[in-house]
């Protein structure tokens, strides 16, 4: 009998003019792939980390004098590093799964780590603050933060409009029957608004 009313809906929806099977793959492909554009960004971001942490490393090997007070910081930023490249290997995982959920929180804990990295780095290593490679990088992470922002928001607009689209008549029989479902959209990290920022104020 199930089987009945699902044949009797599916040829229903598909005689039905406007029925929109179409327009929901479409729109599903599109909500995808701004998905995978995200990953892109986030992926792009973690090949910056590397270069950031030698251009600290360097900084390091050059310093020939002790600064007073910062010990701490340099045992800080030790302890920065491994959670940075421990945020950097969630980002990567998340990327592959796929999973809208774990790309937002792994965002998020690269994001911290990011900001934390960059500030315990100039308050161990105060010459980094004239150091073109470091600006440079600096540079380069705040745009490409301001891409994975873009990629976001342009996936959520997306993801709207699928939702909206398979929430109305007569596209909601099609949904229906072809399993069609509402998609989750990506809730940004806390503080993604804003890029990570060194405090050069610090002695």
């Amino acid at each position: 009998m199930r089987r009945a009313r699902l044949a009797v809906l599916l040829v229903a929806a598909a005689v039905l003019p406007g029925c929109g099977y179409n327009r929901i793959q479409e729109l599903d492909e599109r909500t995808e792939e701004l998905k995978s554009n995200i990953g892109v960004e986030l992926t792009n971001r973690n090949q910056l980390i590397p270069n950031l942490v030698a251009t600290v490393k360097g900084a390091a090997a050059f310093e020939q004098e002790t600064y007073t007070g910062v010990a701490e910081a340099r045992a800080g930023l030790r302890n920065a590093e491994t959670q940075l490249n421990q945020s950097t290997q969630q980002v990567s995982q998340a990327v592959q799964s796929g999973d809208v959920d774990r790309l937002s929180q792994a965002d998020a804990a690269v994001t911290r780590s990011i900001g934390t990295y960059l500030n315990l780095a100039v308050e161990a290593y105060p010459q980094l603050r004239a150091t073109q490679n470091f600006t440079m990088l600096q540079d380069q992470l705040t745009e490409s933060e301001n891409r994975i922002s873009v990629a976001r928001r342009d996936y959520n607009a997306a993801v709207r409009e699928y939702n909206s689209y398979i929430r109305s008549f007569p596209q909601v029989v099609t949904a229906r029957v072809t399993g069609a479902e509402r998609k989750e959209p990506y809730q940004p990290p806390a503080g993604s608004e804003q890029a990570p920022t060194v405090d050069f104020g610090q002695q």
